[in-house]
């Protein structure tokens, strides 16, 4: 059995206030884990303490090294000027992916954007942003994917697409998934485990 990601007595704080809160949580290799919570209750920061991006707190944290690279979608994604397919191959190309260009071709048919590969960024829509940031954090092939309330912003066919393709990352791949979000995920994503913090 794969070693499961541990975190115990997380305790993060700014100016005496605190924002995240967590005694003990157990993440298991290739499950998908949603993580729900009002604004405010800590789950953008639970993530990038898993993401690495956030270095003070208190307790343990512990990701087995099986568990990398991690990929984060963080809840406003932030794209590059420029094409879709440009910013679909950004990561890929800084870290000299073999067969980029197939990777990005598979991915954006996956999630309907491969219309869109030739299409600058600042004329897509709020989903559409969110599913090109999505697609270039997968080209990048993460162990541990986590996303920050990936679903804003998206229709329900935009839905179901994306939960597709995060069941088939899951099964196919063993990806670990943790998702937040302030509202319950949808049945298609079918979590294995939810915890609601804050």
């Amino acid at each position: 059995m794969k070693p499961p990601i541990r975190i115990k007595n997380l305790l993060v704080t700014r100016a005496n206030t605190t924002i995240c809160d967590i005694s003990e949580l157990t993440i298991e290799h290739g499950m998908c884990l949603g993580v729900q919570g009002i604004n405010g209750s800590g789950k953008s920061t639970l993530l990038r303490v898993l993401a690495g991006l956030e270095s003070e707190y208190s307790g343990l944290v512990d990701i087995p090294e099986l568990y990398h690279p991690v990929g984060f979608v963080q809840q406003s994604p932030f794209l590059f000027k420029g094409t879709v397919q440009t910013n679909l191959l950004y990561g890929a190309k800084a870290r000299n992916i073999d067969q980029a260009q197939d990777k990005a071709a598979k991915i954006a048919t996956l999630l309907e954007v491969h219309s869109l590969l030739n299409r600058d960024v600042k004329n897509l829509s709020g989903g559409e942003k969110r599913r090109i940031a999505l697609g270039r954090t997968i080209i990048l092939s993460p162990s541990l994917l986590l996303l920050d309330e990936p679903f804003t912003e998206m229709d329900s066919s935009g839905i179901e697409l994306v939960c597709h393709y995060l069941r088939e990352l899951q099964t196919t791949y063993s990806t670990t998934l943790v998702i937040a979000s302030p509202t319950p995920l949808p049945e298609l994503l079918a979590s294995d485990r939810i915890v609601t913090i804050g």
